[in-house]
């Protein structure tokens, strides 16, 4: 895997909707426009169209994506929808888990993923 992957964990319809969510905010930022994508799960048999579940993006945009993940973050829990649960997966397998219930936990969670995107900073 030549790219980041950026999970969510929850029930299906509220995982679609921040993973759609996150890449259109994502894609507003000039340098990442077209440049991040969903992932999508095949559908349930009897089901149409595919959930997405995830957001990709290529390596090396990986601290370009901190600050408008921040924003996308602090926006979905002003928004009052509850716990958001997101795993982060870099190209070399590692992983981070990581959940913010407000936003209080908005730092807490920019600087574990600010060390995560830049392991070498760490």
């Amino acid at each position: 895997m030549t790219e980041f992957l950026i999970s969510f964990d929850g029930d299906p319809d509220e995982v679609d909707t921040d993973a759609r969510d996150l890449r259109e905010f994502l894609s507003q930022d000039g340098a990442l426009r077209g440049r991040v994508a969903n992932r999508l799960v095949p559908p349930a048999p009897g089901e149409q169209g595919g959930v997405a579940d995830a957001v990709q993006y290529a390596t090396e945009l990986g601290p370009l994506v901190l600050q408008p993940f921040t924003l996308w973050l602090a926006a979905r829990l002003r928004r009052g929808k509850g716990q958001v649960k997101i795993t982060l997966h870099r190209p070399d397998g590692t992983e981070l888990k990581i959940s913010a219930n407000g936003l209080a936990d908005v730092q807490a969670v920019l600087d574990r993923v600010e060390g995560f995107l830049d392991p070498e900073d760490e």
